[in-house]
């Protein structure tokens, strides 16, 4: 049975390389494949150079990206077993899913469904933007978009064996501790 690390912060905030750094670590322990699940979709030019830079920092590892910007189950048959998995990012994922008219009720069984499947044959670290320190907005797309995103927050802490702030570049233990 793996493990599941939420990472969660700001923009900027050096999540990403963080939950790759922990991830190399851990392959080196383990031996089992590094696999990035990619949420994102490269719809303007500032999307497209941050994917292109992601790609770059991974460029001198064994990484495999999955591309799975929306049917998250779908990305299960694609991670292999003992595999070392860093998903990037649930709030990238959530819009997807909501531009295209996903429900609330069938985007916390996919990710539910996801990570308990994905747990048990994989450690995985999943990346994801703290925007709740945002103004709230009381109706209208965001107001539904930042009622989920903490719902989901929450459910991704819950099913975590660790949740880790990063604040500048600093990480924080919020709940578990170090990967044994």
């Amino acid at each position: 049975m793996g493990t599941v690390t939420i990472v969660i912060g700001g923009a900027r905030s050096g999540k990403t390389g963080w939950a790759e750094q922990e991830a190399l670590d851990r392959q080196r322990e383990t031996g089992g494949s590094l696999i990035y699940l990619a949420s994102g979709v490269s719809f303007d030019h500032e999307m497209e150079e941050r994917i292109k830079r992601h790609q770059k920092d991974r460029a001198n590892e064994n990484w495999q990206t999955v591309e799975q910007p929306i049917d998250l189950p779908e990305a299960i048959k694609k991670i292999p077993e003992r595999a070392i998995v860093v998903w990037d990012c649930v709030t990238t994922w959530l819009t997807n899913e909501l531009m295209r008219g996903s429900v609330k009720a069938q985007i916390l069984h996919d990710l539910t469904c996801f990570i308990r499947s994905v747990k048990m044959q994989a450690d995985l670290y999943i990346v994801t933007n703290e925007v709740l320190s945002e103004p709230v907005f009381i109706d209208g797309f965001t107001a539904v978009y930042q009622r989920l995103i903490g719902e989901i927050h929450q459910l991704l802490v819950k099913e975590s064996n660790r949740a880790v702030e990063m604040e500048v570049g600093h990480a924080q233990i919020r709940k578990g501790g170090m990967l044994q």
